[in-house]
């Protein structure tokens, strides 16, 4: 059985952008297969962060104190860029209030787990990537509600306090949950749980998805490519201004290439499952073409930096070769 667990588990991890847009386009053509999801979403999300939480090592915060600056470059770019480029984009395209709000929810979320995945594939510093995502994670009850309180104010009412404590019982509280039980079950067992966990987080994240779709297909289909050029420019934008930070503060390639993926990937899972509680259904649509674009263009930019990365090992390498070909040729080296 745990064979089976595991064999879908890596099923599920290399293939989930095609899951996604599979379970995009069954929940427009079949909505009621999905709409049981939609008064669940809080649950859910908090079920996903219970399992983010179970999977989370000491080593993950220690790097906090081990090596603040590219811990707190990350988050600061995540927080300052993500945001301010979803406020300019719904300034600069006069964006109706409903669809301003969504850019602007989208835009003040965490980093997600997928950003971890794709700091994975891209041989990036993996270590580094989780760390950014848990602290933005734990930053998310004052950041969320403080900058969507600030940029979206103008078009709907927001209450600080009341958002802050939903994302605190959403993501915080299952999060130390989910830390409790790795301690009380030991790396023993977490580890052999690890499969189910990604399969778990991967239902919930998915069934989320699919129930914003069954409601809001309509309306997606009339903003149609609009939404997502709107999406897509945010991304791209934050994984360029990303980039282009890193490199000016001086981080390694490594760790430039992990930032980059952290500050332009958001949780849009949580975005969509504040929408539930506090916001018309509508806001949840930039979130719900995120979950899809953020795959696809992850995906693409962690093969560009992996390739990157191939390349100068393969050159290193080499020239560590001539280099031990020039010593070898001096006399006395034999």
């Amino acid at each position: 059985m745990m064979d089976f667990i595991g064999k879908l588990s890596g099923f599920v991890g290399k293939n989930l952008t095609y899951i996604v847009l599979v379970v995009v386009v069954a929940a427009y053509f079949m909505p009621d297969a999905f709409l049981w999801a939609v008064p669940h979403t809080v649950l859910l999300l908090g079920i996903i962060m219970f399992g983010m939480g179970m999977t989370l090592h000491a080593s993950d915060f220690k790097l906090v104190v081990q090596r603040p600056k590219e811990v707190l470059v990350g988050c600061a770019a995540h927080y300052t860029i993500m945001p301010l480029l979803a406020y300019g984009l719904v300034l600069a395209f006069e964006m109706p209030p409903e669809m301003a709000v969504g850019m602007i929810l989208l835009g003040s979320c965490p980093s997600g787990t997928a950003s971890n995945v794709m700091g994975f594939l891209a041989k990036a510093d993996v270590p580094l990537s989780v760390s950014i995502t848990t602290c933005s994670t734990l930053l998310a009850p004052i950041m969320m509600p403080f900058i969507v309180w600030g940029l979206a104010g103008q078009w709907v009412e927001v209450s600080f306090t009341a958002m802050a404590m939903t994302v605190m019982k959403v993501i915080l509280v299952p999060l130390v949950l989910g830390l409790l039980a790795h301690r009380l079950m030991g790396e023993k067992h977490v580890v052999s749980l690890s499969k189910i966990l990604v399969l778990v987080s991967a239902f919930g994240v998915l069934v989320i998805l699919g129930g914003v779709i069954a409601v809001n297909g309509a309306k997606i289909l009339d903003m149609g490519v609009f939404v997502i050029v709107m999406v897509l420019l945010h991304n791209l934008g934050g994984f360029l201004l990303g980039y282009v930070v890193t490199g000016l503060l001086g981080l390694g390639k490594k760790q430039q290439h992990s930032v980059t993926l952290e500050v332009g990937m958001q949780n849009d899972a949580l975005a969509i499952s504040l929408v539930s509680v506090f916001f018309a259904p509508a806001v949840a649509i930039p979130a719900a073409v995120g979950a899809l674009v953020h795959q696809v263009t992850g995906s693409i930019l962690a093969g560009v930096f992996a390739r990157h990365m191939e390349a100068r090992e393969k050159k290193n390498s080499e020239a560590k070769l001539q280099a031990q070909a020039v010593v070898d040729m001096v006399p006395g080296n034999h």
